[in-house]
């Protein structure tokens, strides 16, 4: 596998076919397809199934697909990054944030800090905290903008905020909630949402206090549940930098002291970072 295959294959699955890749490649179709197919034989995987006109990538392809998004993004800033050491530069920070909820404390810390380090060029890469840990471990990035719960073996974190868990919804679904600040058992009777990374911990929470919850979505995205209780079809429980992604949106505090999450700003200890991916980090460590 090289980068070349690589950047052929994204080009396939982002244009839809072998034809409009090639001509977007300015390549004819059969080195294309050539490079394809030994990529499929190096492997002994199918990454299309091939249609009349458009292909659809196999369980095989959309593994390799997001590899080689990130892997052909390294190589960009790694192009980029040896230009700007060139032209007298620092090299860009590579920081991975978590692509729901706000952090005012975030952009206020990297606000003050550019200030001070204003040849500093940000790459920001967009995951979520399964997926920045990954990048954290692979060294894909510097540092890492997450939330708990995450493994913290090899982790040095500072925490940024924290924050309780609201519960979102139309005034509708909420009515049966009349106070501002509500318990589980209030909610026992509700259609309740879930981002799928905390339902160890919010199912664990609900069996101590011994209700039974009813779940009509459990989703891999956090915005998707804020999503669904905009349009009425049950009361999300998410972060409040969640909700404010819909701020209009109605919502209730969940007053449990079991249901708190912390946004922190991690690296690893064990992996060495470039100088100003430690600046920052111990900028925002003696913030705090």
């Amino acid at each position: 596998m090289n980068f070349l295959q690589l950047q052929y294959f994204a080009a396939v699955v982002e244009e839809g076919s072998i034809s409009q890749a090639a001509r977007k490649l300015n390549i004819s179709q059969p080195p294309l397809s050539m490079q394809i197919k030994n990529l499929e034989e190096e492997y002994g995987v199918k990454l299309f199934e091939r249609g009349s006109r458009h292909i659809r990538l196999t369980e095989s392809g959309e593994l390799l697909y997001g590899y080689a998004v990130r892997m052909l993004e390294m190589q960009k800033a790694a192009e980029d990054d040896l230009r700007s050491v060139k032209a007298g530069q620092k090299a860009s920070l590579r920081l991975g944030i978590i692509s729901s909820g706000e952090c005012p404390e975030l952009l206020s810390g990297l606000s003050d800090f550019q200030k001070l380090h204003q040849d500093v060029t940000f790459r920001i890469f967009d995951r979520n905290t399964f997926e920045l840990q990954q990048d954290i471990e692979k060294q894909r990035i510097d540092l890492a903008v997450i939330r708990t719960p995450f493994q913290t073996a090899h982790i040095e974190a500072v925490t940024l905020r924290k924050e309780n868990f609201y519960v979102v919804g139309t005034e509708k679904i909420l009515k049966p909630l009349r106070r501002k600040k509500v318990t589980f058992k209030e909610l026992q009777d509700l259609p309740l949402m879930m981002y799928r990374r905390w339902e160890d911990t919010i199912r664990q929470a609900f069996d101590r206090a011994e209700i039974h919850p009813h779940f009509t979505l459990i989703s891999d995205d956090a915005r998707t549940c804020v999503q669904w209780a905009e349009a009425g079809i049950g009361a999300a429980l998410v972060p409040a930098s969640v909700q404010a992604l819909k701020p209009s949106l109605p919502y209730r505090v969940l007053e449990e002291p079991d249901m708190e999450t912390e946004v922190c700003l991690i690296r690893r200890t064990d992996r060495q970072i470039s100088e100003t991916a430690e600046q920052l980090f111990s900028f925002f460590r003696n913030r705090t």
